[in-house]
């Protein structure tokens, strides 16, 4: 669970809902939780009227574009994917990078586990595939597209 400042939760609070639709949130003032923020609905409630089996989460343009860069960049520093976003959802989402072969395993695991503690245990990673507005069976060609191109122009 992440736990956040109230000054941190005023000045990010678009963040930090984001944040509590993927899992609850602490929130310390003087050092004591004062309050939790928690997802409206379960996972499995926030199904699409289809059944096709995705959550209602908003996923722009805007932040695949930024999620293939970072991902294309092949960089592992942790600090630079928890300023990316949400912590839990690129924690899942390193964790199914590394089973590319265009990817260093062991790194790859280890930033997931950094961003998020136990994110590479197999019934998180399960949890991550339900819940996850990302479609890997399309984000992952748009990535190695993405990676070839970059590697042609360097």
């Amino acid at each position: 669970m992440r736990t956040v400042t109230a000054t941190h939760l005023k000045n990010r609070l678009g963040e930090m809902l984001d944040h509590a639709s993927w899992g609850p949130v602490a929130v310390e003032r003087h050092g004591r939780v004062v309050a939790y923020l928690v997802p409206a609905k379960p996972a499995v409630e926030r199904r699409t009227p289809h059944g096709a089996g995705r959550p209602r989460v908003h996923w722009s343009r805007a932040q695949e574009e930024r999620v293939l860069a970072l991902c294309a960049s092949r960089d592992y520093r942790p600090s630079r994917w928890s300023r990316a976003g949400n912590r839990d959802f690129l924690a899942g989402l390193a964790a199914m990078l590394a089973s590319l072969p265009e990817f260093d395993r062991g790194r790859m695991l280890s930033l997931a586990e950094s961003l998020s503690p136990g994110a590479t245990k197999p019934e998180a990673f399960a949890r991550w595939l339900e819940a996850t507005p990302l479609q890997p069976a399309r984000f992952l060609p748009m990535l190695r597209e993405r990676m070839a191109h970059e590697g042609a122009r360097a």
